[in-house]
């Protein structure tokens, strides 16, 4: 289980997903950290860990499809960014903008914004 230290606490079906950090790095292998990467790295970013959800998840469903401490993939526009009080980013989604979850050493990063 997550250790909530963002002190943003989801309510009704929202889920808090703390966002898997995406690196660019070039082709000599320097990890970029321009404006526009940053900017690249929220929109790309479709992955992250659930660190808290509302007491509401899932109520309509036969069980939830992901707990706190999962790693979860989501829709790419979904939900709103927040910047936690921990100074970590954070993203409050709707349950079913969730659309699966990942095994702990997988990551993934769409491919179209990742080569722009």
């Amino acid at each position: 289980m997550s250790n909530n230290e963002s002190g943003i606490n989801p309510v009704g079906w929202r889920v808090l997903i703390k966002p898997q950090e995406v690196k660019e790095v070039s082709k000599g292998g320097i990890i970029l950290t321009t404006e526009k990467s940053k900017e690249r790295e929220q929109m790309a970013n479709t992955t992250g860990i659930v660190v808290a959800m509302g007491d509401q998840c899932y109520a309509d469903e036969p069980a939830p499809w992901c707990q706190v401490g999962d790693k979860v993939i989501f829709a790419k526009y979904a939900g709103l960014l927040y910047l936690g009080k921990d100074g970590s980013s954070y993203r409050m989604v709707n349950d079913k903008d969730i659309t699966g979850t990942l095994d702990a050493d997988v990551s993934l990063v769409d491919p179209y914004l990742a080569k722009t």
